[in-house]
């Protein structure tokens, strides 16, 4: 009886510390994995800075006031170009090209739900 017990007191000794192992080492590979991806974050901030950067350069009013002059050909501002609000045209209807497909397909027509039907079938009298 004595060496059944010592048999079965080895055996939970043995699978504790296979436990405590398989836990530690677990432990382990999360933190090694953390701290990839605390390091990739680092590295991505460090390209989003390198980025923003970039643009503030290439977006200088300097900067793009000379490509302005030298690309787009632009001309000095004239009074011939101001006008009233009274000098625009009006916009027109707005043309819904689907919902007048659809009223002349019919289907435009309001449908009658379940508590509609309900509704219309009983009279504010209270006669069906």
């Amino acid at each position: 009886m004595i060496k059944l017990l010592h048999v079965v007191a080895i055996g939970a000794l043995v699978s504790s510390a296979l436990y405590a192992y398989t836990i530690k080492y677990g432990t382990t590979l999360e933190a090694e994995q953390l701290q990839k991806i605390k390091s990739k974050a680092q590295r991505e901030r460090d390209a989003i800075a390198v980025l923003k950067a970039e643009w503030q350069f290439l977006t200088r009013p300097d900067r793009l006031q000379t490509l302005a002059d030298r690309h787009l050909d632009l001309q000095p501002f004239s009074v011939t170009q101001v006008v009233r609000a009274s000098d625009i045209p009006n916009r027109g209807p707005k043309v819904d090209a689907i919902g007048r497909k659809l009223e002349d397909l019919g289907l435009g027509l309001p449908t009658e739900t379940p508590r509609d039907r309900k509704a219309s079938a009983t009279t504010p009298g209270g006669r069906p």
